[in-house]
């Protein structure tokens, strides 16, 4: 945070009271994180202040719209206000307008932390950025980046989530993106929402949340962003994508060892990238980040030699060697069907010559359209040819119940009702000439341990 002085924080959210000449040097929202030199809006108001810490603090202060109880929180550290969660939104526009910034608001039913990632270690080659930490994409992570921004930022670079409607712009409105990207539109988070067109026209928040105008990066090829209407949008549009013509477009695509290479076509030039991930999906992910970089002035030779040094994120289809020399392809960061969908296909691509596994576990927040996904999953499964299936989890067992309708082999689906037996069972299946897919959300901790278990360190 740029260090500001108290009476500058209190008058941004319209208190007159006279205030001690002190530097604040944090602002939060929440009342655990009070600490020396800090302002506080209590906002999690369930929540009681630490009155022992309270008493070894120095400088610390708290906006409130609630009465005190007697003898607890000293009053001259109180400061007063009729709504806390106006005045805290007063404070996060008036401490935002203090920068000038480039920013990017990053969304998408997958692909948007890689893309996001992609971005930013690129930007870092030229000046501080702020990002979102890994996929730590919540509402509640907002005060954390905010408090991140001082007068060296040069860029932000954020990963909008979209739990319930209204995320995203609730998000844009306090970072004020002016390039907003969207990777794919797919099935995730359907529990919160009646049907996927609500689903859909929450995605397109981002639209409005540039303001219908700045620059919009979509992906070309996704039948379901095309359904949005982006006849109000004032600003530019650039696309990406491999199967339509679009402003950025990829070809010659080819599987490395841990790599995608492909060739770039923009403006009537061709230029060779090398990007480090596995899967159509990972230079669909490298097209966007490509536009964003470039629209926001960097050198084609540079994004070439900056995407060549990308870092991907653990567990994102991560190739390792598994026990008895088999292959693990650790796809355990987070599960959805779309996501689902782009590993199965990796599977098929790099399993050729080899006992295709897919292992499977929970997949979450799919609400009513949980049938209908595992069917889905469970015909990808049967079109992309993979051999086995195993999964963990009762209701991801329905997957296996759909393949058998498909015309699958029972014999060649396995239910693992917990972890002891999915290890025993991983143990007689994973051959030197097995490639075997795991594919469940690293929240899964029981899971994860199985998993690491069968991984050759």
């Amino acid at each position: 945070m740029k260090p500001l002085s108290l009476s500058t924080i209190l008058k941004a959210v319209g208190i007159k009271e006279p205030s001690p000449q002190v530097l604040i040097h944090y602002v939060g929202d929440n009342i655990k994180r009070i600490q020396n030199h800090t302002v506080i809006f209590h906002l999690n108001k369930e929540r009681s202040v630490d009155l022992k810490r309270l008493k070894r603090l120095d400088h610390c202060y708290i906006v409130t719209d609630q009465p005190l109880i007697k003898n607890t929180i000293p009053e001259e550290i109180c400061f007063f206000v009729p709504n806390v969660q106006h005045a805290y939104a007063n404070f996060v526009k008036f401490y935002r307008g203090m920068f000038n910034l480039k920013t990017i608001a990053v969304t998408g039913t997958c692909g948007k932390t890689t893309t996001k990632e992609m971005i930013a270690q690129a930007l870092r080659k030229k000046g501080p950025i702020v990002a979102t930490y890994q996929s730590k994409n919540g509402i509640r992570r907002h005060n954390d980046y905010l408090m991140q921004i001082d007068d060296s930022t040069k860029y932000l670079v954020l990963e909008t989530a979209l739990t319930h409607a209204g995320h995203i712009l609730q998000t844009c409105e306090l970072f004020k993106p002016q390039i907003g990207i969207i990777t794919t539109i797919g099935i995730d988070h359907l529990n919160n929402f009646e049907n996927h067109e609500s689903y859909i026209r929450a995605k397109a928040e981002l639209l409005t949340g540039l303001n219908n105008e700045g620059i919009l990066i979509v992906n070309n090829d996704d039948d379901y962003i095309k359904q949005i209407d982006t006849s109000r949008f004032k600003g530019r549009i650039v696309t990406f994508g491999i199967n339509n013509p679009s402003d950025f477009s990829a070809s010659h695509i080819a599987y490395q060892k841990q790599s995608m290479t492909f060739t770039l076509h923009y403006h009537k030039q061709n230029y060779f990238f090398n990007v480090q991930g596995l899967g159509l999906h990972t230079v669909y992910n490298a097209l966007g980040a490509i536009v964003a970089l470039t629209v926001l002035g960097l050198r084609m030779k540079d994004i070439v030699t900056y995407l060549a040094q990308y870092k991907p994120i653990r567990s994102h289809i991560e190739p390792k060697k598994g026990i008895n020399d088999s292959i693990i392809l650790d796809d355990t960061w987070s599960s959805n069907p779309t996501s689902m969908a782009a590993a199965i296909k990796v599977l098929k691509d790099l399993g050729i010559n080899k006992r295709k596994i897919a292992v499977i576990g929970r997949i979450s927040y799919l609400g009513t359209h949980e049938n209908e996904s595992y069917q889905k999953i469970a015909k990808m499964l049967w079109k992309n040819k993979i051999d086995i299936l195993v999964t963990q989890d009762t209701k991801a067992k329905t997957i296996g119940d759909y393949l058998l309708k498909e015309g699958f082999n029972q014999n060649n689906i396995y239910h693992c009702p917990n972890s002891i037996i999915l290890l025993e069972t991983l143990k007689t299946l994973l051959t030197k000439n097995s490639i075997a897919l795991f594919k469940w959300s690293m929240l899964d901790k029981k899971n994860q341990v199985v998993l690491d278990n069968i991984i050759v360190k």
